[in-house]
């Protein structure tokens, strides 16, 4: 048993054997969001559970080994296969179709962009490979940390940069944020939670979309339509609907006002409600998940 070295090889151990540590416990402490998105890279509801709580035994016994240096290159060379693993399956999933999945592996409930887990799992197989090469690579120069950690500080300040713009086009959202965060659903309104989701044009019968449902003369629906596009810029399929331009689509999806969203999930309504801000938008995505990952 060793404690890691302050080298880059035992920094590089340090970092993994937290992430593996890390990404078990978010597992364990939110089995429902890590169950959503086994299922969503298309395991078989009933297994994504047991098999979301054995990759988490898994990532936590890897974990440990590599920090406490038991096992250490077969636990390092076990972290990259699982972290291949993971990239395989996101890779599948993209090529059926799909462009975002639900991530729980810190225990979040959000969707993320496949392309970026898939590249945080072969970072992880990176990462697990480095380590396992251990002492077989050679130690940087002084000259060779100094330039990476400049080029290091470089896209650090163009990653700050673009954060700093990033708020000016939040902030015409920010405000949605101050009122109640539920959306409020009825069972009598909107389509039915866990039925097929009605026809409508354009929208997806794979993946996770969002319907809203606006009026040209409702003003909350103008304020939210930045939210909505705030929303399919991250990636999520929206899809909206203007009750004078599409009645008969109003009438099959038993619309009772505006502003109102549904969010379908492979064809399936998993939420619904009535919203007025990007809070309750959010809230009937993440609503949606959750049930998801509970049938799961």
């Amino acid at each position: 048993m060793t404690a890691p070295e302050l080298t880059l090889t035992g920094v590089g151990r340090l970092v993994l054997g937290v992430v593996l540590v890390a990404a078990a416990a978010g597992k364990l402490r939110a089995r429902d969001r890590a169950a959503a998105g086994v299922a969503a890279v298309g395991v078989p509801p009933g297994a994504a559970r047991p098999l979301a709580v054995a990759l988490a035994l898994v990532e936590a016994a890897l974990g440990l080994l590599v920090l406490l240096g038991v096992a250490l290159r077969p636990a390092a060379v076990g972290a990259a296969a699982l972290g291949l693993l993971f990239a395989t399956a996101l890779l599948l999933a993209r090529a059926r179709g799909k462009r975002r999945v639900p991530c729980g592996c810190f225990g979040g409930a959000r969707e993320r962009p496949i392309w970026l887990l898939a590249g945080r799992a072969l970072g992880l197989a990176a990462l697990g490979a480095g380590v396992a090469a251990g002492d077989r690579l050679p130690e940087p120069s002084a000259q060779a940390l100094l330039a990476a950690a400049v080029v290091v500080l470089a896209l650090a300040v163009a990653a700050l940069a673009a954060l700093v713009l990033a708020l000016y086009r939040q902030v015409g959202v920010l405000t949605l944020r101050l009122a109640p965060q539920g959306a409020l659903e009825i069972d009598e309104e909107g389509p039915a939670v866990g039925a097929d989701a009605p026809p409508l044009a354009g929208l997806e019968r794979r993946g996770s979309a969002l319907v809203l449902f606006s009026s040209p003369t409702c003003r909350l629906c103008h304020a939210l339509l930045p939210a909505a596009r705030a929303l399919a810029g991250e990636g999520l399929a929206v899809r909206v609907a203007d009750e004078d331009a599409e009645p008969e689509t109003f009438r099959r999806w038993n619309v009772p006002g505006t502003p109102f969203a549904v969010h379908v999930v492979d064809g399936r309504v998993a939420a619904k409600g009535l919203v007025n801000t990007l809070e309750q938008l959010e809230s009937v995505v993440a609503t949606g998940y959750a049930r998801v990952g509970r049938a799961a």
